[in-house]
């Protein structure tokens, strides 16, 4: 299939990325009930890709997903995000098919922080169909500090404090790294700080779609 033939197939999608804790899934989730798009969620699909993938294809999503917490979090930032970027990059052909296999009866919005800035734009018809948020790091580590599950990611590790930090600092990378991306190529970003409600942003992001 062409680079052109994608464009054209995926023209209905709208692409939300960026960095966990940014808002991206309560943003697409509004924008999909109040325009009536198709909602596909990267996280939802991640663990179904997971299964369906081999050490010969895609040895780093295959490698990540049989790591132990320790093995996981336990180790140099540089190494957490590296696997992360070559996970995403791994699972972005399963994402771009799942989403060909959606009818088209209506618009998509995808959202995920696998949406890397460099895997989508060979794929935009336009320009403002793809935005991607990114939280500060201080909006980033106070958010997780209240959500009770990030204990649990973390508490079977030698050091859970230790694994907390090396994982708030993976994502503080990843965020520079997708901001990298993103200037680069020219591509929208908004940066979320708490200044801003969830609303504010949500019509931020509706406007650079052009939607109502």
């Amino acid at each position: 299939m062409t680079l052109a033939s994608l464009q054209q197939q995926l023209a209905h999608v709208y692409w939300i990325g960026g960095s966990p804790c940014s808002g991206k899934s309560s943003t697409a989730q509004a924008l999909a009930e109040r325009f009536e798009l198709r909602y596909y969620n990267c996280d939802e699909a991640f663990w179904r890709h997971a299964g369906a993938v081999t050490p010969e294809r895609q040895p780093a999503f295959h490698r990540v997903t049989h790591y132990s917490p320790e093995e996981l979090w336990m180790r140099p930032v540089a190494d957490l995000l590296a696997d992360e970027l070559a996970v995403y990059r791994e699972e972005f052909p399963l994402i771009v098919a799942d989403l060909l296999a959606l009818p088209v009866d209506r618009p998509v919005i995808a959202e995920g922080a696998a949406l890397l800035p460099e895997l989508v734009a060979p794929l935009l018809a336009a320009q403002n169909r793809a935005v991607w948020m990114l939280p500060t790091a201080e909006f980033q580590w106070q958010h997780y500090r209240q959500r009770d599950w990030a204990k649990e990611v973390v508490k079977d590790c030698s050091d859970p404090a230790q694994a907390f930090r090396n994982w708030m600092e993976r994502d503080e990378q990843f965020a520079r790294q997708v901001r990298k991306q993103a200037d680069r190529l020219g591509l929208m970003t908004i940066v979320v700080d708490g200044s801003q409600d969830s609303e504010t942003v949500t019509a931020q992001v509706q406007a650079y779609f052009g939607l109502g």
